[in-house]
């Protein structure tokens, strides 16, 4: 492995302390699993469930898309 330094404030070492001894492993094996979860690739576009809302609605008048605030709150 790679060592790495980084600083912390009180507080966050203070959080970390306790997630380490909560999980019964070392300060730097909770910091791998946040870079490890952190880290990965997002999921294919298509496997957004975000997605599957795009042209699922009809209407609406031209430009409501750039002037969304006035669609929304009215105006």
């Amino acid at each position: 492995m790679k060592r790495l330094q980084i600083s912390l404030e009180p507080e966050l070492d203070a959080e970390l302390s306790r997630a380490a001894e909560s999980d019964g492993v070392s300060k730097a094996e909770i910091v791998r699993r946040l870079l490890r979860a952190d880290m990965r690739s997002p999921a294919p576009l298509e496997q957004d469930p975000l997605i599957r809302l795009l042209g699922a609605f009809d209407g609406g008048e031209a430009g409501d898309s750039e002037d969304h605030d006035r669609v929304i709150y009215g105006g």
